[in-house]
């Protein structure tokens, strides 16, 4: 529809421009060019001819240049145009129409439309200036999350450090109970604290120090510190987590801040979704295949209540009502690369993203 009204602007703005010029230029009235039949011929070729030209350079500048398909995502953007240019061209047509039963001229016509097309394109500019400065102020706050991230994670790596502290106390304490119920030839006493207390320990501690340590691999701080952290909540609430991290994961084929909002994106849906279920399962797998990047989520989930196709548009979620922000915005920002592969799939109970970052479509 903005298309088609601008289209319309713009035809009927340079049309009475042209007629104008090639009255003055002919020394003819515009009733005179109008009913002279070669004139009109060749008249109307070349305006189609230059139509055609100029609105083919704009369409290569709006979708090369200024990569225009990113800003068609923004709802508010594209409503706020579409008012802007269906009230301009309203008021034009008014002006135009009462401007012939007043008498105005081509050129005083052509004027007012070439006018009309300067305030649309000035306001346009002045959207796409605000839609950029809220596109940075965005970038800005993501980048301010992937620091408090950060700080997140240096904060565990020193709680970590005390618990081990707390821990070398403890273990000497054990030791001594056990020296205890060996000194006092307590077998079946130490047979019992030794299944009870210590071994339960020992068993958590090299688990979660398995999971975590495979992070490592991941060579990206951003990247890590944002996994750790949602590791390390989803094991404090309860979700069985499995990591698999068996390479160093160094070059990344996108945008780290991009690839780290799409995966935060991925598993706070992932863990809500994971704890709503009896398994809370939560699986993480980062590998290479032929240079490309492998990222695949699968967590145990409720069966959904929309189709797999449905749930990337914006106001669609599995959650309820008006919650389905995450997956459309991750739509937004794969949109941007070329050379990315997303899939989604659904094997109840089980709910798996998939990414695949191709580095040779770079």
């Amino acid at each position: 529809m903005s298309c088609y009204l601008f289209g319309y602007l713009y035809t009927i703005a340079f049309n009475y421009l042209f007629m104008w010029i090639a009255g003055f230029l002919l020394q003819m009235d515009m009733q005179d060019l109008l009913t002279h039949n070669r004139l009109n011929i060749i008249f109307s070729i070349t305006y189609s001819v230059y139509c055609g030209i100029t609105t083919k350079l704009l369409g290569w500048y709006i979708h090369k240049k200024l990569n225009i398909s990113q800003y068609l995502t923004n709802s508010h953007l594209l409503k706020a145009i579409f008012i802007d240019l269906f009230i301009l061209v309203f008021f034009y047509i008014f002006n135009f129409s009462y401007g012939e039963y007043l008498g105005y001229n081509y050129g005083v016509i052509a004027l007012n439309g070439i006018i009309f097309l300067l305030l649309f394109g000035i306001t346009v500019y002045l959207m796409y200036s605000i839609y950029k400065a809220t596109m940075g102020e965005q970038a800005y706050k993501h980048r301010m999350a992937q620091f408090e991230n950060l700080r997140h994670y240096t904060e565990r790596l020193e709680n970590s450090y005390g618990i081990m502290r707390k821990f070398k106390h403890d273990y000497m304490n054990i030791l001594s109970t056990m020296s205890g119920y060996m000194e006092e030839n307590n077998m079946d006493g130490l047979m019992k604290y030794y299944g009870d207390q210590v071994l339960p320990i020992s068993h958590a501690f090299a688990e979660s120090d398995t999971k975590l340590g495979a992070l490592s691999n991941v060579k990206n701080t951003a990247l890590k510190s944002l996994l750790s952290s949602k590791f390390i909540y989803s094991m404090e609430i309860g979700i069985k987590a499995e990591i698999e991290l068996l390479e160093p994961i160094e070059s990344l084929p996108m945008d780290s801040l991009d690839l780290s909002r799409v995966i935060g994106i991925f598993l706070d849906n992932a863990i809500e979704a994971a704890t709503e279920t009896k398994e809370k399962q939560l699986a993480f797998c980062m590998f290479y295949k032929e240079q490309d990047l492998y990222i695949i989520i699968r967590n145990s989930s409720p069966e959904l209540d929309h189709p797999i196709s449905e749930l990337r548009n914006q106001g669609i979620s599995s959650k309820g009502v008006n919650r389905g922000v995450g997956l459309y915005n991750v739509e937004v920002i794969l949109n941007h690369y070329e050379n990315v592969i997303w899939n989604t799939t659904y094997e109840n109970p089980y709910f798996t993203q998939e990414i695949i970052l191709r580095k040779n479509n770079l």
